[in-house]
């Protein structure tokens, strides 16, 4: 990879720990090539680009399961019928379904399952899917710390030049503190004698994107919120501040506390508590240069919390860590500056943290953000470019590896938020059986990440009984006009069958609820009771 060293985050799918840095001879950094895989990509692959085998089109096709492919039409009509009671019209709805059978048909169902159709929130499978048949499990975001200054006397006698690794340095754990992801940073630095950076801590933004709304976002008065955090180069807390507030025991002015720390905005705005069982009203806000949290706390209520995006992800990382090297003692004399294409430097370290680590926010918690910093970062390591373009190419490579066709598939995110998104059920089930099929930490750690059919995530409260109760892995997905739920379903018969179901119809309150849902619901039934 050509790092020389690096820090090990071990975040595991519950708690995002940093782990210790490790150096080596300091070396030349090779020159970026905007075309080709790098050696020392931002996400560092674990076991080369190699073809995948096991979802292409390689096998011998057993037919589609007729009896199965009835029931669940039978079930589709009947929540297209209940949709169209409600005022949704027949032309405006379409359904798709593809169902395989892990390690065996890879069609025991299709039903218009090359249509492609806006995935919601299952955009993230895809992201998370394409990124491990890519990578592998053991790759890693690599940010770089590189300076061809001396070190005299404790002083680097020039800048301190980060290269931008796509890295969330998000912990879903901490209420946004990240100070024990970046203190192998400043453990590191302390490692090597320096205790002041004579010029500025540079953040080479290389060929991520500038910050900013993606195409098909929603409107922009819906930006502030953790759902519109915009991914960069670089990030910390997933480019969003957590406000925390904490009501008064004697009533009068709450605590307020925005994390991370050190994130370089005038705070503004007062919270007080108000009397028990009134209503929960703060507002909160970042608009540099001040950061608003303001309002009433219920003194029953006793604490809250809320996560808003940041406008700038690479202005709150260069706050936030060169607040922490003021902290550990590194006196940084200019501050931090943004560039982009700085000639290569003498590599110093690598803050190094897992690709495995971010499925769980990814997938379970569905955050927007860290999905779009892999998507940006997966395309880095593949084609050179960190942005939109390179990371939708990366997952056509890993559809074309596995065998299926990328036909028809549009991506200008990870997260599917966008509604220029579009993908098929097809291209969804290949993907998920990819990763799921490669068992051990791999499959665990995917299949880990997933909400669990009565049980856990945003599958809870859905299909709590037989035979569906802990059964089925699954993603859920909506935006206005579109459902979704793809994942994996153990079937009463032992076997594992992956499947998708993408609904597109026309925004009417109460179809998710009253139609789609269920529907998906049945159909999860039917594959679960299905014998082969």
């Amino acid at each position: 990879m050509g790092a020389l060293g690096a820090t090990v985050a071990v975040l595991g799918a519950s708690a995002l720990a940093a782990g210790v840095l490790r150096a080596g001879a300091p070396t030349q950094a090779a020159e970026p090539a905007p075309t080709s895989v790098e050696p020392r990509a931002p996400i560092a692959p674990s076991g080369g680009l190699g073809r995948v085998v096991g979802s292409g089109g390689e096998r011998e096709r057993p037919a589609p399961d007729r009896r199965l492919t009835a029931r669940l039409r039978a079930a589709i009509e009947a929540a297209v019928s209940e949709a169209a009671r409600r005022g949704a019209g027949r032309s405006a709805m379409r359904v798709s379904v593809h169902v395989r059978e892990l390690s065996g048909n890879p069609e025991v169902a299709a039903i218009d399952a090359d249509a492609p159709l806006r995935p919601a929130s299952n955009m993230k499978l895809v992201t998370t899917a394409a990124a491990l048949v890519l990578l592998g499990a053991e790759a890693t975001f690599d940010t770089r710390f590189e300076s061809s200054a001396p070190i005299r006397a404790g002083v680097l006698e020039g800048d301190l030049v980060l290269r931008a690794g796509g890295d969330p340095l998000f912990d879903p754990d901490t209420d946004g503190a990240v100070a024990h992801l970046l203190a192998p940073v400043t453990a590191e630095l302390a490692r090597l004698g320096i205790r002041r950076v004579r010029g500025s801590v540079v953040l080479d933004e290389g060929h991520f994107p500038k910050p900013g709304p993606g195409p098909g976002w929603p409107p922009a008065g819906q930006h502030w919120s953790e759902s519109c955090a915009r991914a960069a180069g670089f990030s910390v807390n997933a480019g969003c501040l957590t406000a925390l507030v904490e009501a008064a025991s004697t009533g009068g002015e709450a605590r307020v506390r925005v994390e991370p720390a050190g994130h370089g905005l005038r705070r503004r705005g007062t919270v007080l508590t108000s009397r028990p069982r009134s209503a929960l009203d703060v507002a909160v806000e970042a608009r540099p240069p001040a950061v608003t949290v303001r309002g009433a706390i219920p003194a029953d209520v006793r604490s809250w919390s809320a996560r808003f995006a940041h406008p700038d992800p690479v202005e709150l990382f260069g706050a936030v860590l060169t607040g922490e090297l003021a902290a550990a003692g590194v006196r940084v004399d200019h501050g931090f500056t943004r560039e982009r294409g700085r000639p290569p430097e003498r590599g110093l370290f690598v803050l190094r943290s897992p690709l495995s680590a971010a499925l769980v926010p990814i997938n379970r918690d569905s955050n927007n953000a860290v999905a779009d910093q892999l998507f940006l970062a997966t395309g880095q390591a593949l084609t050179g470019r960190g942005d939109r373009a390179g990371g939708a190419r990366a997952t056509r490579v890993a559809l074309e590896r596995l065998g299926v066709e990328s036909a028809g598939l549009v991506q200008v995110d990870g997260s599917g938020l966008s509604r220029d998104n579009r993908v098929t059920a097809r291209q969804i089930t290949a993907l998920v059986e990819a990763v799921t099929e490669r068992g051990g930490e791999l499959a665990r750690a995917f299949l880990d990440s997933l909400a669990v059919a009565g049980e856990s995530g945003t599958l809870a409260r859905r299909m709590n009984d037989a035979p569906t109760r802990g059964r089925v892995r699954a993603k859920t997905g909506w935006i206005a006009g579109t459902s979704a739920l793809s994942g994996v379903v153990e079937t009463l018969a032992e076997k594992r069958l992956v499947f998708s179901i993408l609904v597109d119809y026309p925004d009417l309150p109460g179809l998710n609820t009253h139609c789609w849902k269920p529907m998906a619901d049945e159909l999860c039934a039917h594959l679960a009771r299905w014998d082969g």
